[in-house]
């Protein structure tokens, strides 16, 4: 019960974020649609030519975005990613869309084929477009876990409802029901995402572009490249996501060849993973702090071993069953191992490694949808999860120690951080603006008696107190400031003179942040609201000190 209310709360917390709440729901939207085109196009696939067609149809839809996904994910890093993230829903709606067409006049093979392509590109764009963005969304850690877990959640959903309608759907109607509902879908996403505006973006558009476009493209190739432990993290992530190809064939294979069940049965064994997820969410709300990568070491042995256990599966419900572990798990991987990266890789190659780490797993995918059917074909179809499901377990035993020592040398946010989360004119700030304001402080020890700012000088640093106490002094009218108060903003944001003379009354630490840093962090409407509020404030105070005496 505890748990189940972290959850709520969790909830509840990005309920309270307007921005993060219609990116949140248009991802579920596009989630939703991604499955059920999944299923609908793995019953389509197998009509039209058994196994090896549905093998071949995950190389059509993830292909494609293993090639293209890490290019066009840097767009994300040099463009509003809010923008980005909207034109490729857009893109999925209309390939959806196209596809009902093509069902509907022909039925065309070919061209269902090649749009499931360009569904694949736009779903793999979606994943690193939505999980930058929401750490230029959230103001607070705590809130970017929130977010990752709902995030988790609302995949887990689409997982269960997507594949679930598709089933229902593909049993009373057709597969190009599904294509059209899931085309409505992307639409739906693309208008909640039309009204997403990022509050104090840092743009750093003006130092990209005086890169190459290769340069762009590969900075996140070389950022992985020369990490080695997001070498290792995203090796595991591709590893997942191979076995998790597999399965995709795997559970077709086992409705039609093992249970002889019906089509409408890939769709409910596919939301297995869905309802799984679901509950997988409490058990991943719970994770805190920086200590993340052994809950995703973790996660991979759960997600394999049910695979293992699968082959002894007697009929479809205890496949659901195990199908379920995959898909707590897999929640449980998700908002650890996406956390950790939004903690490890720069902002501002966000998108970037994203875009790598996606594109790397759709090929990975689709290598797992060619495999599989050579896998079942050498095999057999049981022994052929045994095969798959060994996989992940294997590779947590032989990197468990680099998982560890992970969580032992990740830093957490410094004490610059807190005390930019205590000013009031930047609460409003996302966290990524927040650690960028953070990273640009200077610490500045001042002695008793030492004058920090005079009154008239020019004003070109805004100070944070970290310790001590200071004197102010406004036209002869005084007061004390002390730790995690501030000073400074007025000539900056007015444009004149210090109005003020600030002296150390005691030994004192300052940390200070320079004028264009200061100005560029209050740009967006609501920080600049609240620091006008401030200002407003403390002259009206000082002019109503002096009008009584």
């Amino acid at each position: 019960m505890g748990r189940a209310r972290g959850v709520l709360s969790c909830l509840d917390t990005v309920a309270r974020n307007g921005d993060i709440r219609r990116v949140q729901l248009a991802w579920g939207g596009a989630i939703t649609a991604e499955w059920a085109h999944f299923v609908a196009l793995g019953v389509f696939a197998y009509d039209a030519g058994g196994s090896v067609a549905v093998g071949l149809a995950g190389v059509v839809r993830m292909l494609p975005a293993a090639l293209i996904a890490p290019f066009a994910s840097s767009l994300g890093d040099h463009f509003r990613r809010e923008r980005f993230l909207l034109a490729i829903l857009l893109i999925g709606a209309s390939a959806l869309g196209s596809s009902a067409i093509a069902f509907f006049v022909g039925p065309s093979e070919f061209l269902i084929f090649a749009l499931a392509g360009v569904v694949g590109v736009a779903s793999t764009l979606i994943r690193p477009a939505q999980q930058a963005l929401l750490p230029s969304l959230a103001r607070t850690p705590e809130e970017l876990i929130a977010s990752n877990g709902a995030t988790s959640t609302i995949e887990s959903l689409g997982t269960l409802i997507g594949p679930l309608l598709a089933g229902v759907l593909v049993s009373v109607a057709d597969v190009g029901t599904v294509f059209a509902l899931g085309g409505g879908a992307f639409l739906g996403a693309a208008i909640l995402l039309a009204r997403v505006r990022v509050e104090g973006r840092i743009d750093a558009a003006e130092r990209s572009s005086l890169d190459s476009a290769l340069n762009l493209v590969l900075a996140g190739y070389r950022l992985v490249a020369r990490t080695a432990r997001l070498r290792l993290i995203i090796g595991l992530i591709l590893a997942q996501t191979f076995v998790r190809g597999c399965l995709n064939v795997l559970v077709v294979v086992a409705v039609f060849r093992v249970f002889d069940a019906g089509a409408g049965a890939v769709g409910y064994l596919t939301a297995a993973i869905g309802i799984g997820g679901a509950i997988g969410a409490l058990a991943a709300i719970s994770l805190k702090g920086v200590r993340l990568a052994t809950p995703f070491g973790l996660a991979l042995v759960f997600w394999g071993l049910p695979l293992v256990l699968l082959a002894a599966a007697p009929d479809p419900i205890v496949a659901f069953f195990l199908l379920a572990v995959v898909g707590a798990a897999n929640s449980v991987e998700d908002v650890a191992v996406f956390t950790l990266l939004q903690r490890i890789v720069p902002n501002d190659l966000l998108t970037r490694v994203l875009g790598v780490l996606w594109g790397l797993a759709m090929g990975a995918v689709a290598l797992g949808s060619i495999f599989a059917p050579a896998l079942v074909s050498a095999l057999g179809p049981r022994p052929a999860f045994v095969a798959a499901g060994a996989i992940l377990p294997v590779l947590v035993v032989l990197t468990w120690r680099r998982l560890v020592e992970i969580d032992h040398t990740l830093t957490v946010p410094g004490a610059e951080l807190a005390l930019i989360e205590q000013v009031h004119m930047f609460e409003p700030l996302s966290l990524a603006a927040k650690e960028q304001i953070a990273a640009e402080l200077v610490s500045v020890s001042v002695a008793a008696g030492d004058v920090v700012i005079r009154e008239g000088e020019q004003g070109d640093c805004f100070y944070v107190v970290a310790g001590g106490e200071l004197d102010v002094n406004a036209g002869g009218l005084q007061r004390e400031v002390g730790p995690g108060d501030y000073f400074g903003e007025i000539a900056l944001m007015r444009d004149v003179p210090r109005t003020a003379t600030v002296k150390a009354t005691v030994d004192s630490k300052l940390f200070v942040l320079g004028r264009d840093a200061f100005l560029r962090a209050i740009t967006g409407r609501q920080s600049m609201q609240a620091a006008t509020s401030v200002v407003e404030a403390r002259l009206a105070a000082t002019e109503e000190q002096l009008r009584l005496g």
